[in-house]
C-alpha cells in the first residue's frame, strides 16, 4: 500500500492530508509535489496534516534525510512557502529532531500535534519563524 495525498486551497493556504503507511522513497517525491501545488496555487502556506500516517516509525537518518528535502524544496520556491506539518508520535519525533535538522537547514517549518497550534503560526499576524 502507498500513502494517499489530497490538496484542497484555501483562501490563506494550501492543506495537504495524508495517509497510509510511511515509506520514505514515497514521501521525498510527495514534498516536492506539496510545494508545487502551493506555489500553483499562489499560496505561500502549507498545512500537511499527516496524521493518517501510519508505522514504520522512521528511523533517525530517514527523519534527517525527509527534514533535509524540506529545506530543499522550500528554498527553491520565491516566495518561500511555510509549513506546518501536523502529525502524531512517533511520526514526529518527541523531540522534534526533524523540525531542528529543518531549521538548521534554513527551512520555515514547525512540527505540531495539534491542529489549532498549527494554523495559529502558520497564518498568524507576525509570521515569525
Amino acid at each position: 500500500m502507498s500513502i494517499e495525498f489530497r490538496a484542497s486551497t484555501l483562501a490563506d493556504h494550501v492543506r495537504i492530508e495524508m495517509s497510509g503507511p510511511f515509506s520514505l522513497d514515497e514521501v521525498l517525491p510527495l514534498c516536492d509535489r506539496c510545494f508545487e501545488l502551493a506555489a500553483e496555487a499562489g499560496r505561500d502556506a502549507m498545512l500537511v496534516d499527516a496524521r493518517g500516517v501510519t508505522g514504520p516509525e522512521p528511523t533517525m537518518a530517514e527523519r534527517y534525510t525527509w527534514a533535509v528535502r524540506i529545506a530543499e524544496a522550500q528554498a527553491r520556491r520565491q516566495p518561500r512557502i511555510r509549513v506546518a506539518l501536523l502529525g502524531r508520535e512517533p511520526l514526529l519525533h518527541p523531540e522534534r529532531f526533524g523540525e531542528i535538522v529543518a531549521a538548521r537547514h534554513g527551512a520555515i517549518a514547525r512540527t505540531f500535534t495539534d491542529e489549532g497550534l498549527a494554523l495559529a503560526w502558520l497564518l498568524g499576524a507576525k509570521r515569525d519563524p
